[in-house]
């Protein structure tokens, strides 16, 4: 009886043990500080050759990206487009900006405003370089990452 005793007090100071490590582990996924406007301002490069600039006063340019069905078809293609930005965050998604895209002049169509979420913040922790910092846009998975240009 002793033994069986022992067997779940161990057992349970494993789970508590387990607990506390992925507590700590999702709570240190965080950025330690909050993300600013000044994070996301400045050019982004995808992998796949877009370039998204984003500009201090509320605007964004979208350049070469591909495979958005923003446009009048619908159908998937490259897109080039300017929009405005606000400060944002989609649920449970990692902070960014939310940004409204315009097709030539024209009002925003379905599939033309998405969320360009921000992972790392190259503060609190980290090198404070950069290099842990990438983008992408929430509506398009893991189809492009971009990197920011060094500033400064």
């Amino acid at each position: 009886m002793q033994n069986l005793a022992r067997a779940v007090l161990v057992l349970f100071g494993l789970l508590v043990t387990a607990v506390a490590c992925i507590a700590v582990s999702v709570e240190g996924s965080e950025p330690s500080v909050p993300l600013t406007a000044e994070d996301v301002i400045g050019t982004w490069h995808g992998d796949r050759g877009a370039r998204l600039v984003v500009t201090s006063d509320g605007r964004a340019r979208l350049t070469d990206a591909s495979d958005w069905t923003c446009n009048p078809t619908g159908q998937p293609a490259a897109l080039t487009a300017e929009g405005s930005w606000i400060m944002d965050r989609h649920s449970d998604e990692s902070p960014g900006i939310l940004i409204k895209f315009t097709v030539d002049g024209t009002p925003p169509v379905p599939g033309c405003a998405d969320w360009f979420t921000v992972n790392g913040t190259g503060k609190g922790g980290t090198t404070g370089d950069g290099t842990d910092v990438w983008a992408r846009f929430l509506g398009h998975g893991d189809k492009e990452r971009f990197r920011r240009a060094a500033t400064g």
